[in-house]
């Protein structure tokens, strides 16, 4: 096998290296509270199409997208218990997969007769596929976002991107400065014009679950940890909560899960966990609710003012101002990450020290393929507890540290 690059980090079809270095994960592919009983719908994820349904038990099923009988598409279908019925001829399947009817043949067909199925569980407000070859390995839990408390899922946001974008994006704490400073000033801080002096300190290692970041300017310390393959957790902060001024100030702990779509596209699901019990969780979320219920959803707004800022048509600056923190700070991310392209030429790219933290994940998922290419074990990621209570700095983490293996190009 020749030597992996950085441009095998984004091709995510089933016959790439990095589509199949996915496949040895559970992957998210939905919001739980989206699929309702006796319902199906569409999905790709990972470059492939699958079908989603939901028995009428409540339980999620993924299965092929099309029927075997004329290749009609699955999720036009009906639902009978917890089977899915073919719209054209009436065929149906049950969650494995295996045709259990079809009218008019017999039942020697029948039993012959079976479509791909997946495993699929949901934790987390999510539903969760396994993709890969073989029997599913364990799900890995994430122990800090099943304490008590009030877990809620955000709005999928769907970026006409490649994944990596955002992931390069995981550790970079320096682009908060500046990609950010309207967002910050619309939640009443002030930015300032900041020398080099004035920047943060910046350290990224690579960990058992993958990679950390410490950003710190003097000694208050923010972490952002990057879970392999794709996800990254913030540390938990305490804060007002999303909403008009009059919403709660509560603790508060996010996860982000940046999931391929295919090669150009990716969506991000996003769980946030809040220290909201009893009344006061349901007097938040009939504030946040609210709040929503005045936009379509958070991608929509991202598209629609990020495609007229890449487009020159708008400025930052110029947003509406009732776009309001959260949204504007989405529409700032939208316009750095897919202004880039929807598949970056990295060999172009120009990375320095602030860049360590993008260098060494790309280093580190480069590494884990290469083992795949050549048959080696790949690294076990273990997800410990107590990921969003890190607030404190580390000694070794004093000062910017030069990096002599920042480029990655190859």
């Amino acid at each position: 096998m020749n030597k992996v690059t950085v441009d095998d980090l984004v091709r995510v079809g089933p016959d790439t290296l990095g589509g199949r270095y996915l496949r040895t994960f559970w992957t998210p592919v939905y919001r739980s509270e989206d699929l309702e009983a006796g319902t199906s719908t569409p999905i790709r994820i990972l470059g492939e199409d699958f079908t989603l349904y939901r028995g009428d038990s409540g339980k999620a099923y993924i299965v092929a997208p099309r029927c075997a009988h004329r290749l009609t598409r699955l999720h036009t279908g009906q639902i009978h218990g917890d089977k899915i019925a073919c719209l054209y001829h009436g065929w149906q399947y049950d969650g494995t997969g295996q045709c259990t009817f079809q009218p008019g043949e017999d039942e020697r067909f029948t039993r012959n007769t079976k479509i791909a199925a997946y495993p699929t569980e949901e934790y987390l407000g999510l539903i969760w596929g396994y993709f890969g070859e073989g029997e599913a390995p364990p799900m890995r839990r994430l122990p800090d976002f099943e304490r008590p408390g009030l877990l809620t899922t955000a709005l999928p946001e769907y970026w006409p991107c490649n994944f990596f974008n955002r992931i390069d994006n995981a550790p970079d704490g320096m682009h908060v400065l500046f990609t950010h400073q309207e967002s910050t000033k619309r939640d009443a801080k002030v930015v300032s014009q900041m020398s080099f002096d004035q920047l943060p300190a910046m350290q990224s290692v690579e960990t058992g679950f993958g990679v950390e970041t410490e950003i710190r300017f003097g000694a208050k310390a923010s972490y952002f940890q990057f879970i392999m393959p794709f996800t990254n957790i913030l540390s938990a902060t305490v804060g007002r909560l999303e909403g008009p001024p009059e919403a709660p100030r509560a603790w508060r702990a996010e996860a982000h899960f940046r999931v391929p779509v295919d090669d150009d596209h990716f969506v991000s699901f996003g769980i946030v966990l809040i220290d909201l019990h009893g009344e006061e969780a349901n007097a938040y979320l009939q504030i946040r609710n609210t709040e929503r219920a005045k936009m379509s959803d958070s991608a929509g707004v991202a598209d629609a003012y990020g495609q007229d800022v890449l487009a020159g048509q708008l400025r930052i600056a110029d947003l509406d101002a009732s776009l309001g923190t959260r949204y504007t700070f989405q529409v700032e991310d939208y316009v750095a990450m897919v202004g880039q392209s929807a598949i970056p030429d990295r060999k172009q790219e120009r990375l320095g020290r602030a860049d360590q933290g993008t260098a060494l994940i790309r280093r580190v998922w480069m590494r884990e393929m290469q083992a795949l290419a050549d048959g080696q074990p790949m690294k076990k990621w273990e997800i410990p507890a107590g990921l969003v209570d890190k607030t404190q700095p580390q000694p070794s983490f004093a000062k910017v540290r030069k990096s002599e293996e920042v480029v990655t190009q190859g």
